[in-house]
């Protein structure tokens, strides 16, 4: 797909008009992004810019990377392709659960000379709003009191939506080194869009220095956060009724095994002998067995559990040695299970199936740029407040840090708005944004 410089008509072009048409999209994670990206393809396309799509096996999700050169270089030719087309074998991760477990336990810092470049990245996809009541509807934007609400309008579509609009002025520019924009699928259930970026960059042979990574902080920059790291595990007994329990084997039990184990060795021991850093509003690892699935009836053994659990990590922690240790002890659970197996069971077929097994959803790596990296140093450099403070929750970022980037946090709106009914952004926040971004274009137009 050749750029062009024809303008499409009826397309938005301001930040508050960009945001608007982001918000009437339902890009709530299940349902994809594909639509969000091809109306950011086609604005960009009509401003001339550059961009590259990875399309998901999925058809419904999809990457976009939109390339504004440095002075005398060329961008060439926008692209549109398959993921697997580009990645090749490198290609899989995919909607479902993704295996952190091989090779070192932290991930090895990249060191690349040659790197250079600034990359705003930002996911395209939002959090349901089922079961919540909202005052008006959540993808119509609805401006109340100086504040836009509508789903997405903190998390974080007003970052992109600003960016977008002032995507002439940055093509326009002598840029002393290029600026990418990347749009990223599917950050609030896996981050693996995030992922399979950092693969895709490098087949773009783009390799950035730092990464301003867009969720709602006030628009001051945040520097570290904690790993976020969420499972399932399953456990399958045989089903009897409840006079017959030696034929029988209760999925409950092994279940609540696990779910004692883990708070007592995972997270009590960990607060106790773990790692604290005061600079968090929560200065240790959290986490729990915080849903627990089992049987059918109070006189029936119970067949099957199913946990969904998760803890959140420091970056002093090893959080890929604890998923090791969860690993370790539900293979532990499944073979006393498999030993248990009564020799006159009451379900033969369910005897054959009889074990535990573990599902990892995601596992996200910490940030920890510190106050005095290379991303926070410019963005100090820019007019922004660096903050002292280490937040809870997760993002992006850590993947960008761990392929080699100055990445940090920062963007439109309160981070206490996000995933809740009457999402909102307040407007003078999308201002701020825009400032930031023009603040950075002077400073690479220098």
């Amino acid at each position: 797909m050749p750029q062009t410089e024809t303008p499409e008509l009826n397309l938005p072009r301001s930040p508050r008009d960009i945001l608007e048409a982001l918000v009437r999209i339902d890009s709530t994670s299940h349902t994809g992004n594909l639509e969000t990206i091809t109306l950011l393809q086609r604005i960009f396309a009509s401003k001339g810019v550059t961009t590259h799509v990875f399309r998901e096996e999925d058809g419904l999700d999809a990457n976009l990377v939109a390339v504004f050169p440095a002075k005398g270089e060329s961008a060439g030719d926008s692209t549109d392709r398959a993921a697997k087309d580009v990645l090749g074998s490198d290609y899989g991760t995919g909607r479902g659960g993704v295996d952190r477990l091989e090779g070192e336990s932290t991930p090895a810092h990249a060191s690349d000379a040659a790197r250079r470049g600034i990359l705003i990245a930002g996911h395209t996809d939002c959090v349901p709003v089922t079961g919540q009541e909202w005052v008006s509807p959540p993808f119509e934007p609805t401006e109340r009191d100086g504040k836009l609400y509508g789903r997405g309008t903190a998390d974080m579509k007003g970052y992109i939506a600003t960016f977008t609009a002032l995507a002439d002025r940055f093509l326009a520019a002598d840029l002393t080194e290029p600026v990418y924009l990347a749009a990223t699928w599917d950050e609030e259930t896996s981050c693996n869009g995030a992922r399979e970026l950092v693969k895709q960059l490098d087949t773009l042979e783009i390799a950035p220095r730092i990464a301003y990574v867009g969720e709602p902080t006030m628009m001051d920059v945040i520097t570290a956060h904690k790993s976020m790291n969420s499972f399932e595990a399953d456990f399958r007994g045989i089903a009897a009724h409840s006079s017959l329990l030696p034929r029988g084997l209760n999925a409950n039990r092994y279940a609540a095994m696990f779910t004692t184990w883990f708070h007592e060795e995972i997270i009590d021991r960990g607060i106790a002998e773990g790692p604290s850093d005061s600079a968090f509003l929560v200065p240790h690892i959290t986490g729990g067995v915080n849903r627990f699935d089992g049987g059918n009836a109070i006189n029936t053994v119970g067949a099957h559990a199913h946990l969904l659990f998760e803890y959140r990590a420091l970056p002093s922690d090893d959080a890929i040695a604890i998923a090791r240790r969860i690993q370790a002890k539900i293979a532990e659970l499944d073979e006393e299970m498999k030993k248990a197996v009564p020799a006159d069971p009451a379900d033969s077929e369910q005897a054959k199936n009889v074990g535990a097994s573990l599902t990892i959803r995601t596992l996200l790596y910490p940030l920890d740029c510190g106050t005095e990296g290379e991303a926070a140093q410019l963005a100090r450099e820019l007019g922004v407040t660096i903050s002292p403070t280490k937040v809870t929750y997760g993002t992006e970022s850590g993947i960008y840090e761990a392929a080699g980037m100055s990445a940090v946090v920062i963007g439109p709106g309160d981070i206490a708005q996000a995933h809740g009914a009457n999402e909102y952004v307040a407007l003078d926040q999308l201002d701020k944004c825009e400032a930031f971004f023009l603040a950075l274009l002077e400073r690479l137009s220098n």
